[in-house]
């Protein structure tokens, strides 16, 4: 009876988490975004800009109202009135849904960074910039492969490239499964139960979860940002609880079957929780440019 009100103390509390960031569901959470890393960049001022497909004399909004006298009217005026097969600037002429940025860069040591954020950023895009000589160059046609997109842009060469997803996967396993065995492992002492006896068992489970809550969190942050993956995150949780607690009370090697429960329940509630908080650093360092 001990363990089975454990256990339902364990998914209560897990089941009330979300509540924590119920509020962010609205308008406060992370936006789409398209960092763009320039390389090789020109000496002198350019701008850059993304071009999106569509029709620039519809309703749009106005992306640069505020900054538009910020700007050279010369090299702004190339950018406004370049159109080609349907595609336009879209900071400089405007989108149907607000865009924020920035035609010019932040440097970076050898690089510029270039942001695009908010819910007008594309899926689809080409790289325009425009350098103080008046010099117009575009890209090929880009697709935004994750929520918050990093690209590269080598200006000398005019080649594009993204960061990988087997490499943003990794990452996020690596990130999830290292402070996982760690925690498991030391309570897994701490619970006084062999190690050596049952190191097999334990990495076996870990590295399947691991790689479960891999597949599902990275694809539901990479493909809609890190609150889906929230949304995700409980009742998967509860799921390799439950799994986890049927195999460690059948297969673990030492001490009594309340034991091995308990074992389970407190490592899977313990790094759960850590989980928890890891992935918005998990999110923010995917987004970074490196």
């Amino acid at each position: 009876m001990r363990i089975k009100k454990l256990l339902a103390a364990g998914i209560l509390a897990a089941a009330l988490l979300p509540l924590l960031t119920v509020s962010t569901l609205a308008d406060m959470g992370p936006k789409p975004q398209i960092t763009v890393v320039v390389r090789n960049s020109p000496g002198g001022e350019y701008y850059l800009d993304l071009l999106v497909y569509g029709d620039p004399d519809a309703d749009l909004y106005d992306n640069l109202r505020d900054s538009r006298e910020n700007y050279d009217s010369e090299m702004l005026a190339l950018l406004e009135n370049y159109q080609e097969g349907g595609w336009y600037p879209a900071l400089t002429r405007g989108t149907r849904i607000p865009m924020f940025g920035s035609l010019t860069g932040k440097a970076d040591g050898d690089e510029m960074i270039h942001t695009f954020s908010y819910v007008g950023v594309p899926e689809d895009f080409k790289i325009i910039t425009v350098s103080s000589s008046g010099e117009v160059s575009v890209t090929r046609e880009i697709h935004r492969n994750t929520f918050q997109a990093v690209v590269y842009y080598d200006w000398e060469t005019g080649a594009v490239t993204q960061r990988s997803l087997v490499v943003s996967y990794l990452l996020q396993f690596l990130m999830t499964c290292v402070p996982t065995l760690l925690i498991e492992g030391i309570l897994l002492l701490l619970f006084r139960f062999s190690l050596r006896e049952n190191l097999r068992l334990f990495f076996l489970v870990n590295l399947i979860t691991q790689v479960i809550l891999t597949a599902v969190l990275g694809t539901a942050m990479f493909r809609s940002g890190v609150l889906m993956a929230y949304f995700f995150y409980v009742p998967l949780e509860l799921a390799i609880l439950l799994g986890e607690t049927v195999v460690y009370t059948r297969f673990l090697k030492g001490h009594s079957f309340r034991r091995r429960a308990a074992y389970a329940i407190t490592a899977n509630l313990v790094s759960a929780g850590a989980g928890w908080f890891l992935i918005w650093y998990e999110f923010t360092f995917h987004s970074l440019a490196f």
